[in-house]
């Protein structure tokens, strides 16, 4: 019995060694370490502590560490300096972090702009300041909103310090020193504070002198409790200090409502007070305060900033800036 010859032709076919075949069997292998480990990796040292990088992770101490020597086992390195129970980056962790921390960031957002795109797209994730996201963004907001029906507007209050990547947001405004070197932060507004209070509680003509100021019923902001001093000595340097004292609030709008009772003087913000001015419910005593060294700023994630939808937020609030 003859065998097909194609049998023979398949036999002999699988045993050549044809190099196509060889490299498809044998391809060429990357020398890159787990995106899980270089993971883990980043947390630790951005969290300063294997503790405080597997709460983050969600995993055990024990499997943070773990992760971590294959990382430095494939590396041939030491990443950390180890005292006892305490990490520290060395020089080669700092230089590897310094490498591999923007191609997460861009592995991050390659990921998410495939698996999400279109949702993504329509989304900005925000955090504002309690006072001013209160009386100076959510008005903007509004109109944003109107204006962009396509895109959703996610918003989150903070109180001091906000981290955009630990807490998952494209974008914050934060009151930051003015100048901040920092290509993706935008000046929104400059701070400068007025001296207010309802038109019944004052006497005679405006504008008020320092002295006729500092004999009203002062309001002050416990956490600028030098705020009155400051600004009358700059108004006249020759008022008599210290000056009495007078009710405490924790927050500028309660000063402000104080004020438009009737109860004090207080120092307030501009973006706080402008309402209240324009409708008449106080009244300015005297000359804004000198600028302050300090402003609101919108500062955007790196790997978000060129997302359209933070764009386009970004391109409404700095048209309005100046109102």
């Amino acid at each position: 019995m003859v065998r097909p010859r194609t049998c023979r032709c398949i036999s002999k076919f699988r045993q050549a060694s044809i190099p196509f075949f060889d490299d498809m069997k044998h391809p060429a292998r990357r020398h890159i370490p787990s995106v899980v480990n270089l993971n883990t990796f980043e947390t630790i040292a951005r969290r300063g502590s294997v503790t405080a990088a597997a709460d983050e992770l969600g995993l055990s101490q024990g499997a943070v560490s773990k992760q971590l020597l294959d990382l430095e086992g494939f590396l041939g390195t030491a990443l950390f300096d180890r005292n006892n129970a305490r990490l520290t980056l060395n020089d080669e962790g700092a230089a590897y972090l310094a490498r591999i921390r923007p191609l997460l960031d861009q592995l991050e957002a390659a990921t998410v702009a495939t698996s999400g795109a279109a949702q993504r797209m329509r989304e900005v994730r925000l955090s504002v300041p309690n006072t001013f996201g209160l009386l100076w963004v959510m008005p903007r907001l509004c109109g944003f909103a109107a204006a962009h029906p396509e895109i959703r507007i996610h918003v989150a209050n903070h109180i001091g310090a906000v981290s955009l990547r630990d807490a998952g947001l494209d974008a914050a405004i934060v009151f930051a020193e003015n100048g901040l070197d920092d290509e993706h932060a935008d000046l929104l507004h400059s701070v400068r504070t007025l001296p207010v209070a309802s038109r019944e509680l004052v006497s005679g003509r405006l504008p008020m002198s320092a002295a006729r100021i500092a004999a009203l019923p002062l309001l002050y902001h416990t956490t600028a409790p030098s705020s009155w001093a400051s600004y009358l000595r700059d108004l006249d340097d020759g008022i008599e200090l210290p000056l009495p004292g007078g009710t405490e609030y924790n927050l500028v709008t309660f000063a402000l409502k104080a004020a438009e009772a009737g109860l004090g003087a207080a120092l307030a913000p501009n973006y706080a007070c402008a309402d209240s001015l324009r409708e008449g419910r106080v009244v300015q005593l005297n000359r804004p305060s000198l600028p302050s060294q300090r402003g609101y700023y919108l500062v955007r994630r790196r790997e978000r900033m060129d997302a359209p939808a933070v764009r386009v937020l970004r391109e409404w609030l700095l048209a309005r800036r100046s109102e």
